[in-house]
């Protein structure tokens, strides 16, 4: 399943919880968006740790993970061919890039 996010309905929703706690509906409302919708970013948001949920007998919060002015991380989508070609030429020492996995 392919779930397509609109990047300013997510900054939306980060600035509603970066002052205080809110609830899905106040969240809801102050973005424009449904209730549903706005859970579903919600969850999105907290599984990359953007957001907390607090949760209470009266419901859930949700709040900024940070104290300061959270801003995302939009990271370029790069399209990879699906053909390569190998070669037996090593690159250059000085061009050594090490990749963190």
């Amino acid at each position: 399943m392919v779930t397509h996010v609109k990047v300013e309905v997510l900054e939306k929703v980060v600035e509603a919880v970066s002052d205080r706690p809110r609830s899905v509906d106040e969240i809801a409302r102050e973005v424009g968006i449904g209730w549903k919708t706005c859970a579903r970013y919600l969850n999105s948001l907290k599984k990359i740790g953007v957001i907390v949920e607090i949760r209470s007998s009266r419901g859930s919060l949700y709040v900024s993970h940070s104290f300061r002015k959270p801003r995302l991380l939009i990271v370029p989508r790069v399209r990879v061919g699906n053909t390569f070609k190998l070669t037996d030429e090593k690159p250059p020492e000085e061009d050594v890039v090490e990749v963190l996995v």
